[in-house]
């Protein structure tokens, strides 16, 4: 920064004398532990890290919420500290970051992560501010809301489901009645088509109590979804002919990228097509008109990716802080529950989602699925989404 202490110092070095400089120097320690203490007593986790990603300082939260002992972790990599994160790529991209973690050492939290490039004067990346931020207890009271509303949604539905019973169930009485009567005639001679009609009747009530009670066990106790094996690339290609009329109405250019011979994953195919749906709409409505929408897949050693990249007018600092949380919204008619319902999907298959975007210049979401069965242990919006990733047993995942 221009025209602080130390650059005053730094100028006039040459024309300060050696009882003069020892007093600067004193001031300056001062001042760097001044400025310690007040980021010891934040409860978040604050990491500064140069341009390689090597551990410049870090608060003592840091060690409660990661373990990392400050006094071997100065000058080490942090991707030695947080194995899962793909550190190279996060360095590289040189924009704000959040992920969501989950970590296991000193004790289970969820996390969240946050990354800042650090710019000089020059507008060059000299390093990375990493915040982390404590979760778990906001994730238990979404916990607790969530399933209060689920309470309130069965509730409603069984009132609704008692609701309708009724027609059916008076129906039956009647023709059930009528029946009755027409058994009990005195000259026993009931016309075989009116029996037959009653029965008819009376069959066609309890089919409909059948689906009555079937749908709503339905909707109060899921079945899991069914996997197969299905094709990536197959799949996001679905997704946005889809949503091609959305995609021509908004003038939005579509460039897909899709690598050849990915190898096919494990997965329910309209789940993975619902989380690609909130993606893309995502980024259609964040684009102006003729604005460009760029899909590309890929894979690694252990993981196939797809990314939907945006040249919009991408998300803010405030707003990429908090929003992987349900129900928060920066739109006037959104539920704010569509990343958490990509998360809770990706959750389900063993993968993660990873944001990154720059205000004015777009935003790229990414989505990472595993190659196979092995799995870690992932956040989902059901849990408590971006991880996004895990750590355990300090940083060995």
């Amino acid at each position: 920064m221009k025209n602080t202490f130390l650059d005053k110092l730094l100028n006039r070095i040459d024309r300060v004398g050696q009882g003069d400089l020892q007093a600067y120097l004193q001031r300056l320690n001062n001042e760097k532990g001044f400025f310690e203490t007040i980021f010891n007593t934040l409860q978040e986790g604050i990491v500064v890290v140069d341009s390689q990603g090597r551990i410049r300082y870090l608060n003592h939260a840091v060690t409660t919420l990661l373990g990392i002992d400050p006094r071997k972790a100065l000058g080490t990599p942090m991707a030695q500290h947080l194995k899962e994160l793909d550190w190279p790529k996060i360095l590289a991209e040189g924009r704000v970051v959040s992920r969501d973690l989950e970590v296991f050492y000193p004790q289970q939290r969820y996390l969240n992560f946050y990354l800042v490039p650090l710019e000089d004067q020059d507008t060059s990346v000299m390093g990375f501010a990493l915040i982390f931020h404590d979760l778990t207890a906001r994730r238990a009271q979404a916990r607790e809301a969530i399933e209060s509303e689920k309470l309130n949604a069965v509730t409603l539905l069984a009132a609704g489901v008692a609701h309708e019973l009724g027609n059916p169930l008076n129906s039956l009485n009647i023709h059930l009645q009528l029946l009755d009567r027409d058994l009990r005639r005195e000259d026993g001679k009931v016309p075989k088509e009116e029996l037959l009609e009653s029965i008819r009747i009376a069959r066609s009530e309890v089919g409909r109590l059948d689906t009555i009670i079937n749908q709503f066990l339905g909707a109060v106790r899921p079945a899991h979804a069914a996997r197969s094996m299905v094709s990536l690339n197959a799949t996001v290609h679905e997704s946005l002919s889809f949503l091609q009329p959305e995609i021509k109405d908004r003038d939005v250019i579509v460039q897909e990228e899709l690598e050849e011979g990915l190898p096919l994953i494990p997965a329910n195919p309209d789940q993975l097509k619902q989380a690609f749906y909130n993606l893309i709409k995502n980024a259609i409505q964040a684009l102006s008109h003729g604005g460009i929408l760029r899909v590309t897949t890929s894979r690694s050693d252990t993981h196939l990716q797809v990314s939907f990249e945006d040249n919009g007018t991408g998300i803010s600092v405030e707003d990429m802080a908090h929003i992987t949380e349900p129900y928060y919204t920066s739109k006037k008619s959104g539920s704010g529950l569509g990343l958490f319902i990509v998360q809770r999907i990706l959750h389900e298959h063993g993968g993660h989602l990873e944001l990154l975007s720059e205000p004015g210049r777009g935003t790229t979401a990414r989505i990472l699925l595993p190659l196979a069965e092995r799995r870690v242990r992932l956040l989902g919006p059901g849990d408590a989404t971006t991880k996004t990733s895990t750590s355990k047993s300090k940083g060995k995942a």
